[in-house]
């Protein structure tokens, strides 16, 4: 049975809040413009490359837009409380890896 609306942007919310923390945790030069608006987290890199997650409500995903792995589209796994791809994938390790190549880059250059 999918999520009713309101647990669902209660639990994207949350989600949300959750990857603001970890990715602020990781960007230990303070290199990252990080903006969560409601239902969206965009995050910008130096160069210009961005990753956006949104809730898609009638969906009731997460997508995310990376500039390594594509767009991607996360169903909740209630018995897991995490967002995975259909191959079994999490959103939030997915994003800190994506995250911490493009980091790696853009510091060494």
């Amino acid at each position: 049975m999918p999520l009713s609306e309101t647990t669902f942007i209660t639990v994207v919310d949350a989600t949300l809040g959750r990857l603001t923390g970890m990715i602020e945790a990781m960007d230990s030069e303070d290199v990252l413009e990080i903006e969560q608006t409601s239902g969206m987290l965009t995050i910008e890199l130096p160069s210009g490359r961005q990753f956006v997650i949104n809730r898609q409500i009638p969906a009731r995903q997460i997508w995310l837009s990376s500039p390594l792995s594509g767009g991607l589209r996360f169903d909740y796994d209630e018995d897991d409380k995490v967002w995975k791809l259909t191959d079994g994938r999490r959103l939030d390790t997915l994003l800190k890896a994506d995250l911490e190549t493009l980091l790696e880059d853009e510091v060494e250059a």
